[in-house]
């Protein structure tokens, strides 16, 4: 049985992700970079459980998480280098990410590249660090 990860709260299963809070993003962020160095080089799941308990009440926890993993993969190919100081990110890339149009992606369809235009989002971090 295939789960819904987007569930009825965030809104249709294709489209654009919902804007999340700036607060919530980061501590999804801390989370998963918590879990990272306790369980290196492991895949480790999280419990939508632990996210409420860090996000604000009524947070678009799918939104939250799925923009985090996009985080993640960025800095997995080393592209938030220039924000990411001893495993933390500046807050301008939490600003940016929390609302730079994200495309969700489907199960059983073969994604080509990133669900966002990674240059924009860089350059929009540029931009914000620079004010």
């Amino acid at each position: 049985m295939e789960r819904d990860f987007w569930g009825a709260s965030s809104g249709s299963k294709d489209g654009p992700v919902a804007a999340v809070n700036p607060d919530d993003l980061r501590a999804a962020w801390a989370i998963y970079r918590d879990v990272q160095a306790r369980q290196p080089n492991r895949q480790t799941g999280v419990s939508v459980n632990v996210f409420q308990g860090v996000c604000s009440p009524g947070a678009d926890i799918a939104a939250v998480v799925y923009r985090t993993w996009m985080l993640l993969w960025l800095g997995r190919h080393t592209l938030l280098s220039p924000w990411l100081h001893d495993g933390e990110l500046d807050r301008a890339v939490f600003k940016v990410a929390a609302t730079f149009p994200i495309h969700k992606m489907q199960v059983g369809i073969v994604q080509q590249g990133y669900p966002f235009d990674v240059q924009k989002f860089v350059r929009q971090i540029e931009e914000d660090t620079q004010k």
